[in-house]
């Protein structure tokens, strides 16, 4: 869309003619109303302009440039200029009344009536302005209009519909191929979401087979320390026996205080070695069943599914399955050594020594 009257430049132009015109003294009726219509034009261009670009596209394609000129020139006002100047703002209101739905406001038809009426009384090329506006410029506007865009496309109504069934059957096409990929991606999802959590549940029963590993490395290193501390001393005393086994009877009050000490040393460090080996089997034990775990759970991942088919048949079908997967790690304490075992022994080795 053209804009001609909204700029700065044609604001100046229409305030200062405006004043102008003010100035001007009538020296006739016709004069009067003439400068009349100008001033009325004029200052609705200046204060609705963006209603004047919109409804007169065809004059300010055709005449707006030298309107806006016509306006600037500093030139006298005569009647000639005065004339020519009234028919172009008749040309731009006759526009405005073809354009609108509406009546025009009182103001603007009476001007639109004035130059009706007095046609004879402009100038010669005012007077051609006049009647090319009132015979020809209904037939341009509806030229204009009819082959416009909108227009086009009511004339083209059939071949518009045909496409727009042809894009919606290609969209249901799409559509539908895009929903059957959807409901693709949604049953893999299914899938890798039961595979996600029988992973996790296997990461975390190796997670804890780690750290059960960890526990058993550490009891086989403290079976090995006793096993040496059990050793130890039995091969240091006879070693001491067999290197002075010449003064048996010199050193026969020696070993009698020492076998003492050194027997308690080796019945309480078995003590802690059978404490030590017990765990050191509980470990294993409960190793092997988180091991067990670990390979249950690499068959397991439609087990979900597989469940409900199954206990529709039979409901204890999968009891024993159930029982071994979800059940606890059991460390097998029952046999476990108590606290006085070693005493209760070293106190039999004593008495023993005493009979």
């Amino acid at each position: 869309m053209m804009k001609l009257f909204d700029t700065n430049q044609s604001k100046t132009v229409l305030a200062k003619f405006r004043q102008r015109i003010d100035g001007l003294v009538p020296s006739n009726d016709f004069d009067k109303q003439r400068n009349s219509l100008i001033r009325l034009v004029i200052n609705a261009m200046e204060k609705s302009p963006d209603e004047w670009n919109m409804f007169c596209q065809i004059n300010i394609k055709w005449i707006g440039d030298q309107f806006i000129s016509r306006l600037a020139d500093e030139e006298e006002l005569t009647k000639e200029n005065l004339d020519d100047i009234c028919s172009m703002c008749f040309r731009f209101l006759f526009e405005l009344y073809l354009s609108t739905k509406n009546d025009l406001a009182f103001d603007f038809e009476r001007a639109r009536r004035f130059v009706f009426g007095n046609i004879g009384l402009f100038e010669n090329t005012a007077k051609e302005q006049i009647e090319f506006a009132i015979r020809d410029m209904p037939i341009s506007l509806f030229k204009a209009i009819a082959n416009s865009d909108e227009i086009e496309t009511l004339k083209n109504f059939d071949t518009v519909a045909a496409k727009a069934k042809q894009l919606k059957e290609e969209w249901d096409n799409i559509l539908s191929e895009r929903e059957s990929r959807v409901k693709a991606i949604e049953g893999s999802l299914s899938k890798y979401e039961n595979a996600f959590n029988f992973v996790g549940l296997y990461q975390g029963f190796d997670d804890l087979s780690k750290e059960k590993i960890r526990e058993r490395d550490g009891i086989l290193f403290w079976l090995r320390l006793l096993s040496l501390v059990i050793v130890l001393p039995i091969v240091a005393e006879l070693v001491f026996i067999y290197a002075n086994i010449d003064n048996l009877n010199v050193i026969r009050d020696g070993l009698l205080v020492s076998i003492f000490p050194t027997i308690s040393l080796v019945a309480i460090s078995i003590y802690y070695f059978r404490v030590l080996l017990f765990n050191y089997k509980s470990v294993k034990s409960q190793l092997l069943q988180i091991d067990l775990r670990k390979t249950l759970c690499r068959f397991i991942q439609s087990y979900s599914g597989y469940a409900s088919e199954i206990k529709s048949k039979d409901a204890d079908a999968l009891e024993r399955f159930e029982r071994v997967i979800f059940s606890g790690i059991v460390t097998e304490d029952g046999n476990l050594p108590s606290t006085f075992d070693g005493i209760e022994q070293i106190s039999k080795l004593i008495n023993s020594f005493k009979a």
